[in-house]
């Protein structure tokens, strides 16, 4: 508010870096319910929306680790969507649809059904829910065993078929499961844990070698009030810190000079 009394324009905070609330799915009964505390180390989670006066919706994704935990979806890819589409979700009050890429080194879905469908030849007596054929360097599952289940489960296997017996339309609705899950996306994280603000005080309009105001000479910024955010990963902390130590350098140097120069 003071910035904003002082002349300059504000770039419209917003929430960034914050969990998904999927309560929907967490209920009993549902995908994710009893799956909390699992991880997915490699996944894709991704954003489309539409663009006004544009055909192609606008798509927005990150990859890395995936939490489920009680209330959603959480971890680094999470995190990182969310910041690099905090202004999206804010628009979208924060509801929509995401999707996620739970093994996003097999490819498309299509990729994923072929190597599936493999399994009902090599593996043909083998349970469908207790055998994920998409495995690491290590030879470990990239998709943990009680995901998998779930996801076979949801996909309308019954919990005894075994690959020899797979309809091709189930297994092709656990690819699609598997490259194009839809979470249903129904909020922010239940404990308003944001993490940093996207949005402050314009750039443009901040002298960045210093950090002082263009529009109010002698006023020095830093941090979250200027429009400056990170992903996870300490990049936040570290900006508060150096922004910090450069606004209060320069203004202690400008000081300074005001003073030698009134004693002349």
């Amino acid at each position: 508010e003071i910035a904003l009394q002082l002349g300059h324009k504000i770039i419209q905070p917003v929430p960034s870096l914050f969990t998904f609330n999927t309560k929907n799915q967490n209920k009993d009964g549902h995908i994710f319910h009893n799956l909390s505390g699992l991880s997915v180390q490699s996944a894709r989670a991704t954003l489309k929306v539409k663009v006004e006066g544009k055909k192609k919706k606008k798509v927005i994704e990150q990859e890395g680790p995936i939490l489920i935990t009680h209330h959603g979806l959480s971890g680094p890819a999470i995190l990182r969507l969310s910041a690099f589409a905090a202004r999206e979700f804010r628009d979208l009050a924060y509801r929509g649809d995401v999707l996620v890429h739970w093994a996003p080194d097999f490819g498309s879905a299509q990729e994923i059904e072929e190597k599936l469908w493999q399994m009902t030849n090599t593996a043909p007596k083998r349970s469908v829910s207790s055998s994920c054929p998409l495995f690491d360097d290590s030879g470990t599952s990239v998709i943990p065993k009680r995901l998998w289940s779930a996801l076979v489960l949801d996909s309308g296997f019954e919990k005894e078929t075994i690959w020899a017996e797979a309809p091709k339309k189930k297994v092709a609705k656990l690819s699609r499961a598997i490259a194009e899950f839809v979470v249903d996306v129904t909020g922010k994280g239940v404990f308003k844990d944001e993490f940093v603000t996207a949005g402050g005080v314009s750039l443009k309009e901040i002298v960045m070698k210093s950090l002082e105001s263009k529009k109010c000479p002698g006023l020095f910024m830093c941090g979250e009030v200027i429009d400056v955010d990170g992903v996870t990963g300490g990049f936040n902390f570290m900006n508060c810190w150096c922004t910090g130590y450069m606004a209060g350098t320069n203004a202690v140097d400008k000081l300074i000079s005001l003073q030698q120069h009134e004693t002349q």
